[in-house]
C-alpha cells in the first residue's frame, strides 16, 4: 500500500519529505514534525492520511492554518497542488520525493491535555470539539494538580483564609524541558530558582497561598479573582523585563485562572475546580494568561481589566463546553 508524501518547506531551510503513515502533528513543540517557525504555534496542525490524500486540521493555533490562502475552521482534504500554510511554513502533497523520511510515531490526534477547536486560539467563539484521548501528554500543571489531589490533607497548606469561593491559579514555564536540556542542570536550576522566587514574592504581596510547587509548575489560591490577576500581572511584567534584559535567563510563563467553591471532604481538597484551572492554563502560550468565564465576569466589573474575545472549548476529563478568555494583562495601567 502506498502512503501519501508531504513536502514541508520552512523559510531558509531545505525541503523535508515525509511519508505519512499515521496521524502526525506539526508545530514548534509537538510529538511530530518540529519546525523552527516563529509564526507557528507549539502544536499547530494535525495531518492524517486518508487513502492517497491527507486530512489537515488546525489544533487551535494562534495564527491559524490556511489552505490556498483561506483560513480553515474544520478538517480539510489536502489534494495534490494545494498549499497548506502553517505559520511561514508550507505543506504540499506530492507524488514522489527524492528522500522520504519516516518520522517517529506521533501522538494520536488530539493528544493534548486541553482540546481547542476552531480556526484560531482566542480568535472568537467557536464550537468545541472532542476532548482527546485519556493517555494525553502531561504538563507541569497536570502534575501539580494530581499531586494536590493525591496528597493527604495534612500535606496541603492551610487555606482557611480562602474559605468558600476561591480563585485558583496554575502556571508553568513554556518549553521548560527543552530549556533545561539545552542549558544544563546547573544553569537551569539558577533560572528556575529565580522564576520561583518571582512567583512566590508576588503571591505573598497579594495575600495568596502557594498550595503546591513541583518543578516549574505552581498551584496558587487567592480569596479574590482581582487579587489573583493583579499578582499574575506583576509576575508577567517582571518576567518580561528579565527576558528583555537577559534573554538567556528569561522564561515565558503560561497561566490559567479559575474561580470555584472549596471542597474539603474525603481528602479531595478542591474537587473538579483544580483540574479545570489546570486545563484552562494548558490553553495559554508563554506570556499569556487565560481565564474561565466566571473569572472574567467577576474581575471585569470595575472596567479597568481588559479581556480578549471568548472561545468555547472542550476540556479533557471535564464534561460540557466551557468559555474562556485571554486576559490582556499588558493593557492594565496601575499608575
Amino acid at each position: 500500500m502506498s502512503h501519501p508524501v508531504l513536502e514541508i518547506k520552512q523559510p531558509g531551510r531545505r525541503p523535508l519529505f515525509v511519508e505519512l503513515r499515521e496521524p502526525l502533528e506539526i508545530g514548534r513543540e509537538c510529538d511530530g514534525v518540529l519546525i523552527a517557525d516563529g509564526q507557528a504555534s507549539r502544536r499547530h496542525a494535525n495531518l492524517a492520511p486518508r487513502g492517497e490524500t491527507v486530512v489537515a486540521e488546525d489544533l487551535g493555533s494562534t495564527n491559524g492554518t490556511h489552505l490556498d490562502g483561506n483560513r480553515i475552521s474544520s478538517a480539510v482534504v489536502l489534494m495534490p497542488g494545494a498549499v497548506l500554510q502553517v505559520g511561514d511554513t508550507t505543506v504540499q502533497l506530492v507524488r514522489t520525493a527524492p528522500e522520504v523520511v519516516q518520522p517517529a510515531p506521533a501522538a494520536p490526534f488530539g493528544a493534548r491535555e486541553t482540546s481547542v477547536s476552531g480556526g484560531g486560539t482566542f480568535g472568537g467563539a467557536v464550537k468545541a470539539g472532542a476532548s482527546g484521548p485519556k493517555n494525553a501528554r502531561e504538563t507541569s500543571m497536570d502534575a501539580v494538580a494530581r499531586a494536590v489531589e493525591q496528597a493527604p490533607p495534612e500535606a496541603i497548606p492551610s487555606v482557611e483564609k480562602d474559605h468558600g469561593t476561591i480563585t485558583i491559579v496554575f502556571s508553568d514555564i513554556e518549553n521548560s524541558t527543552s530549556r533545561a536540556t539545552s542549558m544544563g542542570d546547573a544553569a537551569w536550576m539558577k533560572v528556575l530558582g529565580e522564576h520561583n522566587r518571582i512567583i512566590s514574592r508576588h503571591v505573598e504581596k497579594w495575600n495568596g497561598t502557594v498550595v503546591k510547587n513541583q518543578g516549574d509548575g505552581f498551584m496558587l489560591t487567592f480569596n479574590g479573582a482581582r487579587q489573583a490577576l493583579r499578582a499574575m500581572i506583576d509576575v508577567q511584567r517582571e518576567l518580561t523585563e528579565l527576558e528583555q534584559s537577559n534573554p538567556e535567563r528569561g522564561v515565558r510563563v503560561r497561566v490559567g485562572v479559575h474561580t470555584g467553591e472549596v471542597i474539603a471532604e474525603e481528602g479531595d481538597i478542591f474537587g473538579k475546580h483544580v483540574m479545570l484551572a489546570a486545563r484552562v492554563g494548558g490553553l495559554a502560550d508563554g506570556g499569556e494568561i487565560v481565564v474561565s468565564s466566571i473569572v472574567k465576569e467577576i474581575a471585569s466589573a470595575r472596567g479597568d481589566l481588559e479581556f480578549g474575545p471568548p472561545q468555547v472549548v472542550a476540556l479533557k476529563g471535564i464534561d460540557g463546553e466551557h468559555v474562556v478568555y485571554p486576559f490582556l494583562w499588558q493593557s492594565f495601567d496601575d499608575s
